[in-house]
């Protein structure tokens, strides 16, 4: 897995709730299965409020599969340790995770690109603006949980 920060920098998330496409093609880019122009996802999705991960479960794009995980009530008794084990397979196995992480004003989508020092390190896109996170694991472990998105390459 290659992170290449000038895909990631040219790329645009282009409606205000279009994260959720716009981290799936930030991936398609990153494995050379769309062009860097390519928006087809988020134009589709276009400002669609009500989406989640959901929305992409079991779904075939540009020869990969993605799958959502971890749909589940945020609280005490949300599995943390089996989420980060997952995570951590994805990563050992040279693919990203796109994790939901809550934000002010509801939730926004980073994907995980590599663990350092039991963290991991996320980037995602605000309009143009490309957005570094560095605390990912300490804010899941806040938020008692999360979803996640994963792909395989068929």
């Amino acid at each position: 897995m290659t992170f290449n920060k000038d895909i990631i920098d040219e790329h645009k998330q282009i409606s205000q709730f279009s994260c959720i496409p716009s981290a799936v093609e930030m991936i398609l880019k990153l494995l050379n299965k769309i062009k860097i122009n390519n928006y087809e996802l988020q134009t589709s999705w276009n400002n669609k409020r009500d989406g989640s991960f959901s929305d992409f479960d079991n779904k075939k794009l540009h020869g990969l599969l993605f799958k959502r995980h971890f749909a589940l009530p945020r609280d005490d008794n949300f599995p943390i340790k089996d989420l980060f084990t997952k995570i951590d397979d994805e990563l050992e196995n040279n693919r990203y995770v796109i994790v939901s992480i809550a934000n002010l004003t509801g939730w926004h989508m980073y994907i995980i690109y590599e663990k350092i020092n039991d963290e991991y390190l996320s980037f995602s896109k605000n309009q143009n603006n490309t957005i570094y996170k560095p605390d990912v694991k300490n804010i899941i472990i806040q938020m008692e949980g999360t979803d996640i998105l994963t792909y395989e390459i068929l």
